[in-house]
């Protein structure tokens, strides 16, 4: 259904207020929450009245746990409002020695649509990496087995150049969690060859990936993407957001909650900023100009996204599954 931009914003809010959040904190989860809605993301809406966005009230104080000249450990809140202090720190360290790096841990809540903390970090003229291990939550099987043992662990970049950003974000796994809570709100099928039922067969049946059809309970296992290239990279994303992050996994430290890793750079470290920015500008004129195949158009990575939210706020109005919408009303109008 076609939801009025004004609307959304309002219900988001709304909804976010309603779980106990105010101030910085309620605003990092809006923004984090609409950003992703706005590009057609799936981490979006519909955490807040599936436990994508918990009550203020169940998550750990924030803290800062550990400090020094080049990184920082966060502690503790709301992953979305944590992730985006962290962003903020890594930027400010950089700014000082030219890298900074930042972690969180005892999250235990979605860090949500991450290319948005990425995006955050590279519009201050930073290059962003940053991985998110998800701490006991376990959904994907490792390539060769059945059984649940990673996080969906997403990874993303961005990078400025001379005109804008390049900024790629994306699950390890071959579909986000909440990509399969979609499927089962608006009363889809899920892709074929993304995920197992408890037998260890392929199904397309969302209900049989969550358990019970609810929550976050995972009955069967979502696979990682390109098989063993997707568990190469989700190995490497757990590592930093759980060991490194001073995080939990499922089955080992899982008091530590979900980790998120942050390194920003200086583009000009080496180069100096304006011939970075230049060569950066040239690499994406030439990326840009690889002649497309029949009926398709060569774009950079969050291009897509970024021109489908203009859209959206241009005109006013932006397409919602209904099931997904109907979700959020009720829990914003629910006494």
């Amino acid at each position: 259904m076609k939801v009025k931009t004004a609307e959304l914003k309002e219900k988001v809010t709304t909804g976010v207020h309603k779980l106990g959040y105010t101030g910085e904190d309620a605003q990092a989860i809006i923004d984090t929450l609409l950003y992703a809605e706005m590009r057609g993301n799936n981490q979006g809406i519909a955490k807040i009245a599936t436990g994508g966005v918990p009550k203020s009230e169940d998550i750990e104080e924030f803290k800062v746990a550990k400090e020094n000249k080049c990184g920082v450990l966060l502690s503790g809140g709301h992953s979305m409002a944590t992730t985006a202090k962290a962003a903020d720190k890594a930027v400010e360290l950089a700014e000082q020695h030219g890298v900074g790096v930042a972690c969180t841990n005892h999250t235990h809540t979605s860090s949500g649509a991450i290319g948005y903390f990425a995006r955050r970090i590279s519009k201050a003229g930073y290059i962003c990496f940053m991985t998110v291990g998800n701490g006991d939550f376990a959904a994907v099987a490792p390539s060769g087995s059945a059984e649940p043992k990673l996080g969906t662990n997403p990874l993303a970049y961005a990078f400025p150049y001379d005109g804008g950003e390049v900024v790629f974000d994306n699950a390890t796994a071959a579909i986000a969690f909440f990509g399969v809570v979609e499927a089962r709100l608006k009363g889809e099928q899920l892709p074929a060859g993304v995920a197992l039922n408890a037998a260890g067969n392929p199904t397309t049946d969302p209900n049989e990936v969550m358990e019970d059809g609810e929550g976050e309970n995972v009955g069967g296992a979502i696979k990682t993407f390109a098989d063993h290239k997707g568990y190469g990279l989700s190995v490497f994303v757990q590592l930093m957001g759980s060991a490194f992050s001073l995080a939990g996994i499922a089955g080992a430290n899982e008091e530590d909650g979900a980790g998120t890793f942050i390194i920003a750079i200086d583009p000009g470290l080496f180069a100096g900023k304006e011939e970075y920015m230049k060569r950066a500008k040239q690499m994406v004129d030439e990326i840009k100009s690889a002649k497309p195949v029949d009926g398709q158009k060569v774009v950079m990575p969050g291009e897509l996204g970024d021109r489908r939210a203009k859209v959206a706020e241009e005109s006013g109005e932006i397409e919602i599954a209904d099931g997904i919408w109907n979700e959020l009303c009720k829990f914003v109008e629910k006494e």
